[in-house]
């Protein structure tokens, strides 16, 4: 699979988590529905459309785990020792 490399790459790519007040929530939710759209999605869509940058929504701890377990599923036992060995070393480092 291969990688697109965009034409220009972010200086620096930080994840943020913000909070989104009750109210503001039902008026996004609203103009998405109204929009055809998911909650995330038009939150993008809106970012996107003000600054003109390329933004994503980072996905939870728990669904890059679950991608990680399930990436190592049909890996050897052996495979997956040399996987995890080098990830260890890379930690301690």
């Amino acid at each position: 699979m291969s990688r697109r490399t965009p034409a220009h790459p972010p200086e620096s790519t930080v994840a943020h988590t913000i909070r989104i007040s009750a109210k503001l929530r039902k008026r996004i939710a609203a103009d998405a529905e109204r929009c055809g759209r998911s909650f995330d999605a038009q939150v993008i869509a809106l970012l996107r459309r003000h600054y003109g940058e390329d933004v994503d929504i980072a996905p939870g701890q728990d669904v890059i785990l679950a991608l990680a377990v399930a990436s190592l599923a049909e890996t050897s036992s052996s495979d997956r020792e040399l996987l995890t060995r080098k990830l260890v070393a890379i930690r301690s480092d």
